[in-house]
């Protein structure tokens, strides 16, 4: 990273508001991209950002299914492999998140990359199987996007993520049907279906606490190692 020491560390998320916390601090050293969610969106953004502009690391942050039940809400798990990808997140990047300090306990587990939403408790539990007896892991819509970007740019990587929901739980609604022809997901199509579906909105509440409470912690941990990178 020696010859980008000039350039901001490239923090990307899906959603503005696992950035919103962020964008109240201004980092001077950080850049922020919103990319949508899914591989496709995430791909396209983060392949813009980097045609025009240099990073001298690329920080993944966002929410996340758990693939295993040891985890809580609000737990911060960093990937230390990518299932699917070519390349792995950067050692150097990994030692320093290890090394960040936070009170909330930061683990280290795999991350899986689904097209869909996993919306029911038993589609996690169907790829947790897929996980070795030792491994703990999440699943999201991004990862493998970011690292194949980060690799073709040979930019190094590291991907974090804050549990929304937890392995034996199913989401309010099958937020598959909301989503938009570009994959993201619409407010108006959820307050549909939630209308539709009124028992849905205590699910809707309590999700969108859990991801208040999570963008907060992913925001403490950003900032907790941007010092850290910034002296690699």
């Amino acid at each position: 990273m020696s010859s980008l020491k000039s350039a901001p560390i490239l923090v990307v998320a899906a959603l503005s508001h696992e950035l919103k916390q962020l964008r109240r601090e201004a980092h001077s050293a950080l850049a922020l991209l919103e990319t949508g969610e899914g591989v496709a969106n995430a791909e396209r953004r983060l392949e813009a950002w980097l045609e025009q502009q240099s990073a001298r690391a690329v920080l993944s942050i966002g929410f996340a299914g758990a693939l295993s039940s040891e985890f809580q809400v609000g737990d911060l798990v960093v990937a230390k492999s990518v299932r699917g990808a070519a390349a792995a997140p950067d050692r150097e990047l990994l030692a320093a998140a290890s090394r960040a300090g936070l009170n909330t306990p930061v683990r280290f587990g795999t991350a899986l990359t689904s097209d869909v939403i996993l919306w029911q408790a038993t589609e996690k539990h169907i790829l947790a199987n897929s996980l070795g007896a030792d491994e703990i892991g999440f699943v999201d819509m991004e990862s493998t996007a970011i690292a194949g970007v980060c690799a073709r740019r040979r930019v190094p990587f590291l991907i974090v993520r804050s549990i929304t929901d937890l392995f034996d739980e199913d989401l309010p609604l099958d937020f598959n049907l909301c989503r938009d022809h570009d994959g993201r997901v619409s407010p108006g199509k959820v307050m549909k279906a939630a209308l539709l579906k009124p028992g849905s909105f205590t699910g809707l509440l309590e999700l969108r606490k859990r991801s208040e409470l999570c963008a907060d912690r992913m925001a403490e941990f950003v900032g907790k190692l941007t010092p850290l990178i910034l002296r690699i």
